[in-house]
């Protein structure tokens, strides 16, 4: 990351663990080519964060050695209802960040079984996880997936940082997310089951209509789900 982007957050919390982020992505590249990684990309404001940084930590890395862009890859596994608003925030990232895009319509495990025959040379996945996620405690910055699960790596740059952390990651370096976000959703779900977070809910005193703040806006961050059956 340059100096610029870090004098906009030094001082925080927040700095090491972008420093943090930038130094585990850059492993990843050593360990393995583009073409062996791919991004876990749903849309959702965590792994926003995650294909920023990695889009950086890519064309820097490769910057110098090279004229022609590297392969960069996220994967999309479509297996619940979507918004449409996430649908077009996904293929909006698509052209801004010129993704190779891999969508698999499937549950998350037989996708990944999927990937391995239709791109047998991905080897490691770049997680938009956090450690307060469901089941997320025991990751490590690199864990390999489970013993009963198609075999790849996990990478895991952001797995300390909190709500306001992601929030404070995408407004100071104005990284684009899903316009949903600023209708008062906190995480997005299933459509079918994903609303607005109640606890953002305000009543309008000029129009007399309840209305929802930002996402961003959210002081009680063990309420991120709330919203979410």
């Amino acid at each position: 990351m340059t100096v610029e982007y870090l004098s906009l957050i030094r001082g925080s919390d927040l700095a090491e663990k972008v420093r943090h982020s930038f130094d585990i992505l850059e492993q990843c590249l050593t360990r393995y080519s583009p073409n062996q990684i791919a991004v876990a990309f749903n849309g959702g404001k965590d792994c926003t964060v995650v294909l920023h940084q990695y889009s950086l930590v890519l064309n820097k890395t490769f910057a110098q050695t090279t004229s022609k862009k590297p392969l960069f890859r996220a994967l999309f596994i479509h297996n619940k209802p979507q918004f449409e608003s996430v649908l077009q925030f996904i293929y909006e990232s698509v052209k801004h960040y010129e993704l190779d895009l891999i969508r698999i319509d499937d549950r998350i495990k037989d996708a990944l079984s999927q990937l391995k025959s239709s791109h047998p040379d991905i080897q490691c996945i770049i997680m938009g996880t956090r450690l307060t996620d469901p089941y997320s405690s025991d990751l490590r910055d690199f864990s390999p997936t489970d013993p009963t699960w198609p075999e790849y790596m996990r990478c895991n740059p952001i797995l300390n940082y909190s709500y306001k952390n992601i929030w404070t990651y995408l407004r100071k370096f104005k990284v684009s997310y899903c316009s949903m976000y600023d209708q008062g959703f906190t995480s997005l779900g299933d459509q079918e089951r994903t609303i607005p977070n109640i606890r953002l809910q305000y009543k309008n005193h000029d129009t007399g209509l309840m209305e929802y703040k930002p996402a961003y806006m959210l002081e009680d961050e063990i309420s991120e789900r709330d919203g979410r059956e």
